[in-house]
C-alpha cells in the first residue's frame, strides 16, 4: 500500500471543564488514537456520539491540539506547520464537510460566490477570466446543473447542498477530504446518491475519506477499512468486510445488532450472540476501560483485550 497521506499516532486529547466557581477537571476526550488515511481510500471512523470521533476531525484541521502524540501530513507534523503559507497549503489539502448542509452555507450568498471565494482565496485561478468554466467544471464534478450557481441554499435539497460542500472542496485542491455524519440529515432516498459521489471522487481524483458516522450501513457501503471508536478508543480495527463479518468486540457487535437496515441482514451476524440492546449497559461500563493490548484476528483485523478476550499484542 502507498505511504499514507495522513498519519495519526498514539494521539491523545484533554480539555479542562469547570472553572470559575466550579472545580476544574480533565476530561480525556481521546486515549492513543492511531489510524492512516490513504489516497482513494476512505476509512470509516463508527462509534455513537460523544466517543471522539468529530475531536479527531478537529485535530486534524488544526482547530486545537493534540495534548500528547502527533498527527503526520505526509511525513510532517502538523504542529510544525505555523506560517500562513503553510497553513494555508495544509487547510487546502484537508478538508472538512460537515453534517449539516445548510448550516456550512451562508444563506445571503448564491452558490456561485460559495464556490467563488475559496478559488480566490487559495489562489487556484490565475485571473478572474477562468473562474466561470472552472465554477462549471466544479459542478460537472458534483453533478450539479450549471443554473445552480444562480440559485441561493434555500432553493437547493440537501443533498444538492451538500454536493455543494463537496465542491467547495474540490474547488481548493483537497486531497483528504473528512466527512463527519455527511448524509445523516439528508433523506434516505438520496444518501445514496451522495454516496456514490464520494465513491466516484475517490477513485477518479483519488481523494482520501475519512467517513466519520454512527451509522454501520453506509460504512460498508463506502468504506475499505473501518474502525469502531467507544470512549475515546478504537476497539476494533481493520478490512471492513471482516469486522462486519466477524465482530470481535462486544460493542462493536452491539452497534451491528442495533443496524435496522433491512437490506444488510447485520442481525444475523450476531444471532448466536446474547441480546445485546438487552445487555447495552453493561456492555458500554466494561468497554469504557482503556486497554493497550490488543490481538490480531484476522489478515487485516485487530481487535483491543475486553473482559471476554485474551492476548499479548500491545499497541
Amino acid at each position: 500500500m502507498s505511504k499514507p497521506i495522513i498519519e495519526v499516532k498514539n494521539v491523545v486529547k484533554e480539555f479542562t471543564i469547570g472553572g470559575g466557581f466550579a472545580k476544574q477537571e480533565r476530561f480525556k476526550a481521546l486515549q492513543g488514537i492511531s489510524f492512516n488515511l490513504h489516497a482513494g481510500k476512505t476509512l470509516a471512523l463508527v462509534g455513537e456520539s460523544g466517543c471522539g470521533k468529530s475531536t479527531c476531525a478537529r485535530l486534524m484541521t488544526k482547530v486545537y491540539p493534540a495534548t500528547e502524540g502527533e498527527i503526520l501530513f505526509n511525513g510532517k507534523n502538523i504542529n510544525d506547520i505555523t506560517s500562513r503559507k503553510e497553513l494555508l497549503n495544509y487547510r487546502s489539502k484537508v478538508q472538512m464537510v460537515f453534517q449539516d448542509p445548510f448550516g456550512s452555507l451562508n444563506p445571503t450568498h448564491t452558490i456561485a460566490h460559495h464556490l467563488t471565494r475559496p478559488l480566490k482565496i487559495h489562489k487556484q485561478v490565475a485571473s478572474n477570466k477562468e473562474i466561470p468554466a472552472k465554477l462549471n467544471e466544479l459542478l460537472e464534478m458534483v453533478e450539479l446543473a450549471p443554473d445552480t450557481l444562480e440559485k441561493f441554499p434555500h432553493q437547493l435539497s440537501g443533498g444538492q447542498r451538500q454536493r455543494v460542500n463537496l465542491a467547495r472542496a474540490l474547488a481548493v485542491g483537497a486531497e483528504v477530504i473528512l466527512a463527519d455524519e455527511p448524509t445523516s440529515m439528508l433523506d434516505v432516498s438520496i444518501r445514496l446518491g451522495v454516496l456514490n459521489l464520494m465513491q466516484r471522487m475517490k477513485k477518479e481524483l483519488g481523494i482520501g475519506f475519512l467517513y466519520i458516522t454512527h451509522d454501520l450501513a453506509t460504512a460498508h457501503y463506502i468504506a475499505e477499512e473501518t474502525a469502531v471508536m467507544y470512549k475515546g478508543q478504537i476497539v476494533e480495527w481493520g478490512d471492513t468486510q471482516s469486522i462486519l463479518t466477524n465482530p470481535q468486540h462486544p460493542y462493536t457487535k452491539l452497534l451491528i445488532s442495533a443496524v435496522p437496515d433491512p437490506d444488510l441482514p447485520f442481525g444475523n451476524l450476531v444471532e448466536s450472540e446474547p441480546n445485546y440492546s438487552i445487555e447495552a449497559d453493561q456492555i458500554r461500563s466494561k468497554s469504557s476501560q482503556f486497554e493497550t493490548e490488543f490481538d490480531q484476528v484476522g489478515p487485516s483485523h485487530f481487535v483491543k483485550h475486553h473482559f471476554e478476550s485474551k492476548g499479548k499484542n500491545v499497541a
